[in-house]
Parts: C-alpha cells; sequence; structure tokens
C-alpha cells in the first residue's frame, strides 16, 4: 500500500472518487498508475514522535 495525494479531483475504477487534495492509502499498482497520469502524488508518512504532556494540575485555594 502507498499513500497518495490527490492533484485534483477525479474518479477511479478500482479506488472510487477522490476530492482535490484528499490522501488516502491505494494498491501500489494504482498509485504508480495514478501518478504516471499526473492525477496524484506519492506522500510519504513519517512517523511523527510522541509529544508527552503532564496532566493539568490545580491549584488548592489556600484562603480557607
Amino acid at each position: 500500500m502507498k499513500t497518495i495525494r490527490a492533484l485534483r479531483q477525479f474518479s477511479h475504477y478500482h479506488a472510487g472518487n477522490f476530492d482535490q487534495g484528499e490522501t488516502r492509502p491505494v494498491a501500489d499498482d494504482v498509485a504508480e498508475a495514478l501518478v504516471g497520469m499526473e492525477l496524484a502524488e506519492e506522500v510519504t508518512t513519517e512517523a511523527k514522535p510522541e509529544v508527552k504532556t503532564k496532566p493539568a494540575t490545580r491549584k488548592k485555594d489556600e484562603a480557607q
């Protein structure tokens, strides 16, 4: 499976309808054909590093 981004709106017999800018995974042979017809471009998916955040804490009201 390869991930592609549609360069314009089009319909493909096996992959269905694509909107301009839509990104979706498709079979390798379909991706190569769509890129070859200049209907789409291949997108590389990079793993995003996880961003760990600390849970929000409440300050206790010291004026009680």
